[in-house]
């Protein structure tokens, strides 16, 4: 049985949210809150029926989690007492970046969360590392209780997730991006374009992505590429450039 019974969350943003709630929902109560952000510590802390604190030093859960910015998790840690259990939740810093602490692990969730939609946390995959066995054991445990996909990846293995993951879901937003904006541009219905999004989606669930590519990079229909290009000009043509490019490339391999 792991030792974990409570948790206390340092950061307000997204993640901050989902997992206070996962942990609430599970039985296993959130002590407190803090972040630089006062108010939105409040809000937070109102959500979870617990306290706010306005130091670090004031932390009393049995794990401090750490949902904050990668940039943020080594300044923030060497804040709080070496002996206190610590994980933080980024999917790009290293277990290096944090020596000397008695219990330090990872707690990172592979999934996008907006703060106000829904995700089911059973089916998140959350990658597990810990600075001893006995510690990554505990942090597997507490993990399985909000989790169905639970697994260990040490500090090299998540930097690889975590780049595929903003492949597969940052890029792809923000390609979903620019194609709303170009049909908005020219007073066309955005609409219009969500079932082809959903099969793209739902296709690679049965093939393999390279399989399931269609279109004119992969046909390599020059024509309509260069009509193509010919409407498009600065960021979005480089854009489709390059990544016709490479369709293009993956195809003759």
């Amino acid at each position: 049985m792991s030792g974990i019974h409570s948790v206390s969350i340092v950061g307000t943003g997204n993640v901050a949210h989902h997992l206070g709630k996962a942990f609430r929902d599970a039985g296993i109560p959130v002590t407190d809150v803090y972040g630089r952000n006062s108010d939105s510590a409040k809000e937070l802390a109102l959500k979870f029926d617990c306290a706010v604190v306005e130091s670090l030093n004031e932390l009393s859960g049995d794990l401090i989690l750490l949902c904050v910015s990668d940039d943020a998790v080594v300044d923030l840690a060497s804040s709080i007492s070496e002996k206190r259990r610590l994980v933080y939740t980024s999917g790009s810093v290293p277990m290096s970046s944090l020596p000397n602490r008695t219990f330090c692990g990872v707690f990172y969730p592979l999934q996008t969360f907006s703060k106000n939609r829904e995700v089911d946390m059973s089916t998140v995959p959350f990658l597990i590392e810990g600075n001893t066995d006995q510690h990554e054991s505990e942090l597997m445990q507490l993990a399985s209780k909000i989790s169905q996909h639970v697994l260990s990846a040490n500090s090299s293995d998540r930097l690889h997730y975590h780049i595929s993951a903003v492949f597969v879901n940052n890029f792809v937003n923000h390609l979903f991006s620019q194609g709303k904006a170009h049909v908005e541009e020219h007073g066309l219905d955005w609409e219009v374009l969500k079932p082809l999004i959903f099969e793209t989606i739902g296709k690679i669930s049965d093939l393999d992505p390279l399989e399931a590519q269609t279109g004119p990079a992969v046909r390599n229909d020059e024509q309509t590429i260069e009509r193509h290009l010919h409407e498009l000009e600065g960021k979005s043509k480089e854009i489709y450039t390059l990544i016709t490019q490479s369709i293009q490339q993956s195809a003759k391999k």
